[in-house]
């Protein structure tokens, strides 16, 4: 990959690309896409398929049918679902006409695969779907109860199954190429490594590769290979449980604070370069935490929400926003308040969809 992409940017010393404001930007978001569909129904229904309240487990054969039921029921919310995939969803928004943004990852070949590849369509990101003809596209099916509890089933179905070698295919290869910026969801971890280690052996120095931690027992139960992956890092997001967990796993103590697990983590980070390294962490509605480089730790409040509506994908909206805002100013206390505003935003709507708010 060379920096002819960059025609109008400057090379800085760390090799990161410092792009004009104006010059249209190229975001490549990695995951596993899932259809989301929630709807409010009565404890028969979580009963006649083995759900209880505030829990999520993986689905079995007798779900599917449960999933049809969600997809055509007039009253169920779909929507476009997983952690890169939101992520994406809000870089765009973020960026505007300023860039494009692309999804890549593995669906099946059924109707849940042409709703979610229409809805991105309508928000202008672009699905790098590669269809696998003998699995079902990734689904999270949400019954929520009257009191707000939610019972959670997910199948991975496709999702699971997005290997290195898809990202040679025609239709992502060029994006692999040409993105300024290439975000990954830490799940990739668990079911589809040889991709994140393939970005970080082989991205080029002037691309900035983004990982999230995504959640605890990928902290837990993957740290090898996540002190492997993490070195090869421009930016690293967590929440304080996930980068708790990590740094247990790590060292092997649980008597850590926050900020001593996130100085040990960021230590693994800039073992090879200091520069361009950047680690953000959220701490639910406290201050969120940020390190750059070889410096201190960095605190930014958060304005309070007057009234949450629900919380899912607030990490992901931040993050997205953030890299959109980051990889067009490389100004970190101008992408902070971009990310936090569009958590905000997500906090007071149903899911991670983009809100619609006069742009500043």
């Amino acid at each position: 990959m060379s920096n002819s992409i960059f025609q109008n940017g400057s090379v800085s010393s760390n090799g990161i690309i410092h792009q004009e404001t104006n010059d249209p930007v190229r975001m490549l978001f990695v995951g596993a896409p899932l259809l989301d569909m929630v709807l409010l129904v009565g404890e028969e229904t979580r009963r006649q398929y083995g759900l209880k309240r505030d829990d999520c487990i993986l689905s079995k054969e007798e779900h599917n049918t449960l999933f049809q039921e969600l997809f055509h029921n007039p009253k169920s919310r779909l929507a476009a679902g997983g952690s890169a995939q939101n992520a994406a969803r809000i870089a765009k928004w973020s960026l505007e006409e300023k860039g494009e943004v692309a999804i890549a990852g593995c669906t099946g070949c059924d109707d849940y695969e042409l709703w979610l590849r229409s809805k991105l369509h309508s928000e202008d990101v672009s699905p790098l779907y590669v269809t696998h003809p003998e699995a079902r596209t990734g689904v999270c099916g949400c019954l929520l109860s009257d009191e707000g509890e939610r019972s959670m089933v997910v199948r991975q179905g496709a999702a699971a199954l997005f290997r290195a070698e898809h990202l040679k295919t025609d239709i992502i290869r060029p994006y692999v190429e040409t993105s300024h910026c290439v975000f990954l969801e830490g799940y990739f971890i668990v079911h589809s490594q040889d991709v994140v280690f393939y970005f970080a052996q082989h991205r080029s120095a002037s691309q900035i590769f983004s990982l999230s931690l995504s959640a605890e027992y990928v902290c837990r139960q993957h740290c090898k290979a996540l002190q492997t992956v993490i070195p090869k890092v421009n930016i690293l997001f967590g929440n304080e449980a996930e980068v708790k967990a990590l740094a247990e796993a790590m060292t092997g103590r649980n008597d850590l604070t926050v900020e001593e697990c996130m100085k040990l983590i960021h230590r693994l980070q800039t073992s090879e370069t200091v520069e361009s390294r950047i680690f953000v962490v959220t701490c639910g509605s406290k201050p969120l935490l940020l390190v750059q480089g070889g410096g201190d730790n960095q605190l930014f409040k958060i304005k309070p929400v007057e009234k949450v509506v629900d919380s899912v994908g607030c990490g992901d909206a931040l993050a997205g926003a953030f890299l959109a805002n980051y990889i067009r100013t490389h100004n970190v206390e101008s992408a902070i308040e971009e990310g936090i505003e569009a958590a905000r935003q997500i906090l007071k709507v149903t899911g991670c969809e983009p809100p619609h708010r006069a742009r500043r």
